[in-house]
């Protein structure tokens, strides 16, 4: 374990950072407890405000999470979804090696409100599918979804329910349902009272709300999306193209 120079000019709080980074990399592994601050502050020769300074570091980067009245932890990795792709969220997970767990479910057939009828084109009496559900991986909720998607394009869905965890597998499988895009909104908000309770979080803590609206191959809007994802857990990995490689794309296509 690193040794703390109290003569050194880098800061005690950094060396103190540094020497619990290797005692949390040769000892611990996720979701495991730190040392109480009293223990830490023994075992480094430092002081209460030196401790603190360092864990709340630590907290910001996103290696540790303190939880009130239990202690601090080595953070578990965040799910990090790879932008660009339409894949659902159990493929997401199988990639990622999570197992993955649906709680909450409930399917209905219901009049669609005008912002899915606005974004679905719907005719005038066209109704919908909502799919909700509490998504989970390794047993930690994780994400809110509900789908909407066309009820003319999926006969007998509700008599037959969610036979897979995958939705999208049953759409290719049992009705030959292929999405060709889809356009994605990404916000930050406060989660509501509801969301809080069923993700497992504080009240009014981040979350990032998702709006997915997809398509067939010939155009049509078949399903939206939303999602509410706990921001602590859930990032998402987007690739940008140069601006080189933009004007070159623009030059082709003038």
């Amino acid at each position: 374990m690193l040794q703390l120079d109290k003569h050194s000019k880098v800061p005690l709080y950094k060396q103190l950072k540094e020497a619990l980074l290797e005692y949390i990399e040769k000892n611990l592994k996720e979701g495991d407890a730190l040392p109480i601050e009293s223990e830490i502050e023994k075992l480094f020769g430092v002081s209460r405000i030196t401790v603190r300074k360092t864990i709340e570091e630590l907290a910001s980067e996103g290696i540790v999470t303190k939880t009130q009245g239990r202690g601090t932890f080595v953070q578990t990795k965040n799910i990090v979804q790879k932008a660009g792709n339409i894949t659902s969220w159990t493929e997401e997970m199988r990639l990622k090696g999570k197992q993955t767990e649906t709680k909450n479910l409930m399917v209905n057939e219901i009049e669609p409100s005008k912002k899915i009828a606005k974004e679905l084109q719907l005719s005038k009496g066209e109704k919908v599918i909502c799919l909700k559900r509490l998504r989970c991986a390794d047993g930690e909720p994780i994400s809110i979804l509900i789908n909407y998607f066309r009820s003319k394009f999926t006969p007998g869905f509700l008599e037959k329910g969610l036979t897979k965890e995958s939705l999208y597998e049953i759409l290719e499988e049992d009705y030959g349902i292929q999405l060709e895009r889809a356009h994605e909104r990404v916000k930050a908000r406060l989660a509501t009272d509801l969301e809080a309770l069923e993700l497992g979080i504080s009240p009014d803590s981040a979350i990032l709300h998702i709006t997915r609206v997809s398509y067939l191959p010939d155009g049509t809007p078949f399903e939206m999306v939303e999602m509410a994802n706990r921001s602590d857990r859930y990032e998402y990995d987007i690739d940008l193209v140069g601006r080189n490689k933009l004007k070159t794309f623009t030059a082709e296509g003038e």
